[in-house]
């Protein structure tokens, strides 16, 4: 940034004095050009100038060619120069650069002395990313992808003390905000101990930057706020030492907001802004974890009356084997409410040196919705909720939300995953549903796991947990896809009928509304209804098998299918006609598994028996859970009833080149 020299008169002699003489006095920023237009101060008659510096300051010609002082210059061949100090001052006016205006006999026509105080003025941040302060980094005022890449980073830090607080901006960092989740920069000064008279420092953001961001200053007297919703400008006070300030971010990236955050600092004499520095930070996105990644925590509801005690307790030794935790939520945090997947997505957001688990809290406004006042969630977790003036669908629940791990898809590769969520085919379904904009909006402003939206809305209950899911597998992509499938089912059933198990039962001593469960294989197979709806059922798993492979840049041989049957409502859509084994929950290698109470040979589940087969080959262990009375009957499963924080990807998503988005 380059400043043009714009004259105030402070002492003029009179205009009779032949030689006329003027004196200035303006600031010179360390490192900053100050422009002068000799053109312009020159008296008409001026053919020569002869220029005598003082103090620590050099002489440069528009060409940026430092210019000899010791002789005179013709005044055409330097009609603008750049005064440039590297150095600050001590006191005022302690250096000086006359300049005398000559005509082309040698004779003065006037002189100008100009008196200049050097100020070094900057304001920094991480622009390099490696979680120190840098000493003016001359990328801080850009952000740019990669792992060479440069610009700060700010996270979201909305915790509990944020979100439930009765003013959420009340001036104060209490307890300091978890300062270990906030980013910092740093207001340098040097030189004089006041800054000149008239002289001030401005802190600015947009007005609508200032609604994503909080600026705290004076953090060793706890704080206050700078800048904030209300305050997008502020007047930096303490001007006579270097000023550390916190940042934290207030907004994820969304529709309306790109995640790129600007702030200003100038420096003003009598309401004239002489100098300005800017950074750039970028809000950093709201991501989620494959199953590929390590679980840390599996959440559960712990239900009234034991309901669900022993399912806790089965659930507990498959958690310890994948060395996690288990945390079984007490009932006032749930109210009965079983449903842990479809309440919150648990994320995480990440800068250098900083993370934080996120939960984003769904609209369906369950039970579970006083989840997040819970302790575990609220100061430990950060947390996010998207509202919409619409009425949730169960579509909004998030067990209708998942994400791949890393693949490459046309030639383009998401390091990340890609995030899947389900969706409506108007053409097909009669009175379609829909993932709430608000939330489609949110997923797709993160850039970072590329969203894509499949087919769900054929299910009643209308989550693509229901349908497909990914372990871990020994291949080159590191895990496979599985698929519920109808047409593998029937396969298996009529292998049993030709095996003469034709009378063996599925659903054996179960009940559903209050009536016995138990079906034969015969029964099944010779229920044209049921077969008729499952076979329009699978085209539906189909279509997305083929959308999935696109997008996914799968083959078949990345895909594991696993028998399970649906039945069709009133409304034609698709519940599980036995425990959805899909429905799991992965933690690496240990596989939580709907026990299906499949058909029973030499007293194996055949189901069982045949995903033993698919599944163990991968390394993968099989643990099948009873959960028909705890979470199937009521619609759901295992997966639907558990959540899990996992470990954050190992490679930093400010690293990557992001081809996919560009």
């Amino acid at each position: 940034m380059e400043r043009l020299f714009k004259p105030e008169i402070s002492n003029e002699f009179s205009p009779n004095s032949q030689a006329k003489s003027r004196s200035y006095e303006d600031i010179l920023i360390a490192g900053q050009p100050l422009q002068v237009s000799l053109t312009t101060l020159a008296p008409s008659e001026c053919s020569v100038v002869s220029l005598r510096p003082q103090g620590e300051i050099k002489v440069y010609s528009a060409a940026n060619q430092q210019i000899d002082v010791s002789t005179s210059v013709l005044l055409e061949q330097v009609p603008t120069l750049s005064l440039l100090a590297k150095t600050f001052s001590d006191r005022l006016n302690d250096r000086s650069l006359e300049i005398t205006f000559l005509d082309d006999t040698g004779s003065q026509l006037s002189q100008i002395q100009l008196q200049l105080t050097c100020l070094r003025v900057c304001l920094d941040v991480d622009a390099n990313r490696d979680g120190i302060i840098d000493d003016n980094n001359p990328h801080k005022g850009t952000w740019q992808w990669g792992r060479n890449g440069n610009g700060a980073i700010l996270i979201v830090n909305t915790d509990r003390d944020h979100i439930h607080s009765d003013s959420q901006h009340n001036g104060e960092i209490k307890r300091l905000l978890n300062l270990k989740d906030t980013s910092f920069m740093v207001i340098r000064r040097a030189g004089l101990s006041d800054l000149p008279p008239g002289c001030e420092l401005y802190l600015s953001v947009s007005q609508d930057t200032a609604q994503r961001i909080c600026i705290y200053g004076e953090l060793d007297k706890m704080g206050y706020e700078l800048i904030g919703p209300e305050k997008p400008a502020a007047k930096i006070r303490n001007t006579d030492r270097d000023i550390l300030l916190a940042i934290k971010g207030l907004s994820y990236p969304d529709v309306d907001f790109d995640g790129l955050i600007e702030i200003t600092l100038s420096l003003a004499k009598d309401g004239e802004n002489l100098y300005s520095d800017r950074v750039m930070f970028r809000v950093a996105p709201w991501m989620i974890t494959p199953n590929t990644l390590s679980p840390l925590m599996v959440f559960v509801s712990r239900l009234s009356e034991g309901e669900n005690e022993d399912f806790i307790e089965d659930l507990r030794k498959v958690v310890a084997k994948a060395e996690a935790q288990l945390d079984p939520v007490p009932y006032e945090y749930h109210k009965d409410d079983p449903w842990m997947r479809d309440e919150i997505e648990i994320g995480y957001t990440q800068a250098p040196g900083k993370f934080i688990h996120v939960v984003l809290d769904s609209p369906r406004d369950g039970g579970l919705d006083h989840l997040t006042n819970r302790q575990i969630i609220g100061s430990d977790f950060g947390y996010i909720v998207r509202k919409s003036r619409h009425s949730a669908t169960k579509l909004d629940s998030f067990g209708n939300l998942e994400v791949s791990p890393p693949v490459t898809a046309r030639g383009v590769t998401y390091p990340f995953g890609r995030l899947i969520f389900g969706g409506t085919r108007p053409e097909i379904i009669p009175e379609p549903r829909r993932k709430l904009k608000v939330l489609r909006d949110f997923f797709f402003a993160q850039k970072i796991q590329a969203p894509f939206e499949i087919f769900s809305d054929w299910l009643s209950v209308g989550h693509v947990d229901e349908f497909m899911n990914f372990v871990p597998a020994p291949n080159p992509k590191g895990f496979k896809l599985v698929l519920a499938s109808p047409e593998k089912c029937y396969d298996l059933l009529k292998g049993l009928r030709q095996k003469g198990h034709g009378q063996a039962l599925l659903r054996q001593g179960k009940q559903i509304d209050d009536k016995p469960a138990d079906t034969s294989v015969a029964d099944v197979l010779d229920d044209p209804d049921l077969a008729r709806q499952n076979q329009r059922f699978q085209e539906h798993i189909t279509w997305n098998r083929e959308v999935l492979k696109q997008e996914l840049g799968l083959g078949e041989d990345d895909i594991v299918d696993l028998p399970a049957l649906f039945e069709e409502e009133d409304d034609g859509r698709a519940i599980s006609f036995f425990p959805n084994m899909v429905n799991m929950l992965v933690l690496q290698q240990q596989l939580a598994i709907p026990k299906p109470f499949g058909p029973q040979v030499e007293v194996q589940c055949q189901f069982e028996k045949h995903v033993m087969g698919l599944l163990e080959p991968l390394g993968l262990v099989c643990h099948f859970i009873d959960d028909w009375d705890t979470y199937f009957r009521d619609g759901g499963e295992i997966h639907c009833g558990t959540n899990t924080s996992r470990q954050p990807y190992s490679q930093k998503w400010w690293e990557i080149e992001p081809t996919f988005f560009n």
